[in-house]
């Protein structure tokens, strides 16, 4: 598996924040540019709650719609979310990994941009954030998993009546291929591999609550599977690399389409 490069190029007029200038560079440079710290003195875009709760959030999945005539609005919602985690997990998982870099992400101070076309395009915070390289995995991640993603994959869920565990599914994919790619790249760290685990390995956390996040993927004859199917075949695009329907499923899945 490999991450998708957002669908948008950097604005040259945000610069890569914290670490990720050291992360993300040349032709990465477009992951670590979903984040920036907004201009106080113009704010763009809107607070990401106000953006949830109001008419915002259907307005970008219509504007989205058209990039597909005719498919399915859960696909899309559920593409739409993918694109979503994808701007927001890759660089601040990868943040966190490099050095415990932690970013004010509650919704009430984030400010959400989506593109012209309803995609997900950038957040902007407050400030930078923070180095917190002696807190553990539960203390960095748990923030952003309980005040950050539940949030809205509630949002998700209740507007487009989708399942949560599938858009929890989509979150933690995500998670899982950009920790597994750190690991890669960074070398076996100590804060990666606690990071992978508190994340998708652990069922229950510290309090023990359920932890939405666990177990994303399943290793079938070695190859690493989705545990659920993100719908991406009802937007008549080709099946992910990683999806979970076998080979019937899938012709089926082709008749219906026709």
């Amino acid at each position: 598996m490999t991450m998708s490069l957002p669908l948008h190029a950097p604005n040259p007029h945000h610069c890569l924040i914290g670490p990720l200038p050291q992360l993300f560079h040349g032709e990465l440079a477009a992951y670590g540019a979903a984040l920036a710290v907004a201009d106080s003195t113009a704010p763009a875009g809107t607070v990401l709650a106000a953006f949830l709760d109001g008419p915002q959030l259907p307005a970008a999945l219509a504007r989205f719609a058209l990039r597909f005539p005719g498919a399915h609005p859960k696909a899309l919602a559920s593409t739409w979310s993918k694109l979503y985690f994808n701007a927001l997990l890759v660089p601040v998982l990868a943040a966190s990994a490099a050095c415990g870099w932690r970013f004010p992400l509650a919704p009430g101070r984030v400010r959400f941009l989506a593109a012209a076309d309803g995609a997900p395009l950038r957040f902007l915070l407050e400030d930078a954030g923070a180095a917190s390289p002696d807190l553990d995995s539960a203390a960095r991640l748990q923030p952003l998993v309980r005040g950050h993603l539940a949030p809205v994959v509630d949002a998700l869920a209740r507007q487009c009546r989708l399942a949560p565990r599938l858009l929890w599914n989509n979150a933690a994919v995500i998670a899982e291929e950009t920790l597994l790619q750190c690991q890669m790249l960074m070398g076996s760290q100590p804060r990666i591999a606690a990071d992978l685990a508190f994340l998708c390995a652990s069922a229950q956390w510290p309090d023990r609550l359920a932890n939405p996040m666990h177990q994303p993927t399943r290793l079938v004859a070695n190859v690493r599977q989705r545990q659920l199917c993100c719908l991406r075949y009802r937007l008549r695009l080709d099946f992910c690399a990683d999806c979970p329907l076998d080979c019937r499923q899938r012709q089926a899945a082709q008749r219906n389409l026709r």
